[in-house]
């Protein structure tokens, strides 16, 4: 498993509607080279920070980043800016984002697998 926390604000909703986005978006290591570099930082289970800032204000952008800690360590992180959708939209409207730093996140961890380099830096 995962520890997962969830931080930030978007644009003044709840940060239980925040948190329900985030639960229903991040990805799992699915990959036969995802799973195996998530096996070598499972135990105990890796801690995974998903962190939104969005401020409030019609045509405001926000952030996204996703950092993965095994042991206490820094092992990976990624962050990109929020798409548009995100300037007039609830929370609900950037489950893709999500799903794609975290997608990003487990392929570049299964990269370094391929290129011989260690799990945690």
């Amino acid at each position: 498993g995962i520890l997962l926390h969830i931080d930030g604000s978007y644009a003044g909703y709840p940060h239980s509607v925040l948190r329900h986005a985030v639960l229903q978006s991040v990805a799992c290591p699915v990959g036969e080279t995802e799973l195996q570099a998530f096996h070598t930082i499972a135990v105990p289970p890796p801690h995974m920070r998903v962190s939104i800032k969005r401020p409030a204000g019609q045509g405001r952008l926000g952030s996204l980043s996703v950092t993965l800690f095994s042991q206490g360590r820094f092992v990976i992180g990624e962050r990109m800016a929020l798409t548009s959708f995100s300037r007039t939209q609830s929370p609900s409207s950037i489950k893709g984002d999500i799903n794609l730093a975290t997608v990003n996140l487990w392929n570049d961890l299964a990269s370094r697998i391929t290129h011989n380099k260690p799990i945690i830096p």
